[in-house]
């Protein structure tokens, strides 16, 4: 699937800026990646799918954006990094 640059810049900043603070707070031991997926347009994709691997350990964490293009995933590791991907079924 190819995605616009637009599109591979936004999933990269939410990769970055999402699971942010996590690491300064003491005894936490998991963290949250959220945000929205749009298209090169500013349009929220609906049924997105996400999928972030954390590279050190290999885990897999996945949703799917909801009915505003909103996505969350709890219960991941804290720090990464992260390989976050966006597929959308006819996109592309």
């Amino acid at each position: 699937m190819k995605f616009t640059n637009g599109l591979r810049v936004l999933v990269t900043l939410l990769a970055v800026f999402a699971v942010q603070g996590v690491a300064l707070a003491q005894g936490v031991t998991t963290s949250t990646l959220q945000g929205v997926v749009e298209d090169a347009n500013g349009e929220r994709l609906i049924g997105a799918n996400v999928l972030a691997v954390h590279e050190p350990s290999g885990t897999i964490y996945g949703t799917a954006t909801d009915l505003e293009g909103n996505f969350r995933i709890p219960g991941m590791r804290v720090g990464g990094p992260y390989k976050v991907t966006v597929s959308y079924t006819g996109y592309g």
